[in-house]
């Protein structure tokens, strides 16, 4: 007994401990009588402890609420915890292609796009050394002062070229194929077209890089033409086209042998119509694409810049470029009517435009940013990174860089070939009385 009430002292109150005390004191001295009466009391205690004792082995309400308040005074307020967030859900289109970079990528591992169109503007060549048309202090048209023309694009008109052929002559000795290096971008063209998804490459450009970079022929078009052919604006007799990269390089016009017309590359200029392939390729094509991406371009030229809106309505369109272009616009009454106005004028771009705002159906531009937008997709920045980025996510990057080093070199290989051919140069030798020609031959 004495035992067991001191073991348990220091989990009694007060009082209880002070009736223990003495029931283990009487239990020294052998007093029965005190013994029994304590134990009484001592159960009466007890059960006084056990009805004041709060429910669930609560505190009673008094210390419970000097406690919280003692607590709260002490303890800082903190802020409510906030509720993680859910990541946002990739929008996918109709077909079930997420609307993202890594989502595109992933369908085509999973063989769900099996036929890619490619839209290529002056923007895929900016890395190669030749400026873009309209990008402000460093694009084409900004830097056409020293021609004299009377607007920037006058030098592809054809109607300007016919009275002043010079212009353009001396332009396209700048621009002229095999002074550049096809980039990164062509490349990745290529490369779609080894993994046998090239459907086709409809292209602005007039640079040639897309067959310097090993891009087959036969799935590229050239909406704008190229320097590959010529013909007399005239008679319209083919022209060999070294003659006329002969007589450029020589800073002069060049003409047609047979009825003197001007001669020019086939590089379709403001004013005259896109070659047959175009429009029989883009009618056949578009329609098979499950994926158009469009690269480097404004989308301000027509009728190229409407093969965004031929594609059928299930298709995914990506615009790699710097800067949104061929959003879906509406109408108003008095811009079209003030471009109209312009365009009566001579302004060749107010033309331009009228005809896109006129052309293009409201649901047929680019519609990423919009609720409503179902299967577009807007990729900024510069388009070689993009496109590498692009490769990456396929599991592409080793046969890019492959292909990258394959162009390179060969573009080296044809430029010391190029060095190597005999050149023929000649010199002058002023005499007081006549002028010999001399002509030499130097490697």
């Amino acid at each position: 007994l004495d035992w067991n009430i001191r073991s348990n002292f220091q989990h009694c109150s007060r009082p209880t401990r002070d009736l223990r005390r003495k029931i283990s004191d009487a239990s020294r001295s052998l007093d029965t009588f005190e013994m029994d009466q304590l134990t009484k009391d001592l159960a009466k205690a007890k059960i006084s402890e056990e009805q004041t004792k709060p429910l669930d082995g609560k505190k009673d309400a008094s210390s419970s609420t000097t406690t919280t308040k003692a607590a709260a005074a002490a303890t800082p307020l903190k802020a409510p915890a906030k509720k993680p967030r859910k990541p946002p859900s990739v929008q996918k289109s109709p077909t079930g292609v997420p609307l993202s970079l890594p989502g595109v990528a992933q369908s085509i591992k999973d063989g769900k796009i099996k036929n890619i169109i490619v839209m290529t503007g002056a923007g895929i060549s900016c890395s190669a050394g030749i400026p873009d048309f309209r990008s402000p202090g460093t694009g084409l048209y900004d830097n056409l002062q020293k021609y004299n023309l009377p607007r920037p694009e006058a030098i592809f008109d054809i109607s300007f070229f016919k009275e002043n052929p010079k212009a353009f002559c001396t332009l396209a000795k700048e621009l002229y194929p095999g002074n550049f290096k096809p980039t990164p971008t062509h490349c990745f063209i290529r490369l779609l077209a080894e993994k046998k998804l090239l459907l086709r490459n409809f292209t602005q450009n007039i640079d040639t890089l897309e067959f310097g970079a090993g891009i087959p022929e036969d799935k590229v078009v050239q909406a704008h033409g190229g320097f590959k052919t010529a013909h007399c604006i005239q008679c319209h007799k083919e022209v060999d086209p070294s003659e006329v990269k002969k007589a450029v390089f020589s800073d002069s016009v060049p003409r047609c042998s047979s009825c003197g017309g001007l001669v020019k590359p086939d590089i379709t200029f403001f004013g005259e119509a896109l070659p047959e392939r175009f429009h029989s390729l883009a009618a056949t094509d578009m329609k098979k694409a499950d994926l158009l991406l469009i690269l480097g371009t404004s989308l301000q030229v027509h009728p190229f810049a409407g093969l965004v809106g031929e594609v059928n309505k299930e298709c995914v369109r990506i615009l790699f470029n710097r800067e949104p272009a061929g959003q879906a616009v509406e109408r108003d009454n008095e811009v079209l009517q003030k471009l109209k106005s312009r365009a009566d004028e001579g302004d060749i771009m107010a033309h331009i435009e009228l005809i896109r705002l006129l052309q293009m159906p409201d649901d047929d531009g680019l519609m990423f940013g919009r609720k409503k937008n179902k299967r577009d997709v807007f990729v900024k920045g510069d388009c070689d990174n993009s496109v590498e980025a692009f490769a990456r996510q396929l599991g592409w990057e080793e046969d890019l860089s492959r292909i990258v080093k394959d162009v390179r070199q060969r573009f080296e290989n044809d430029k010391k070939k190029t060095s190597l051919e005999p050149k023929t140069t000649t010199k002058t030798t002023a005499k007081t009385t006549a002028t010999t020609t001399t002509t030499t031959t130097t490697p």
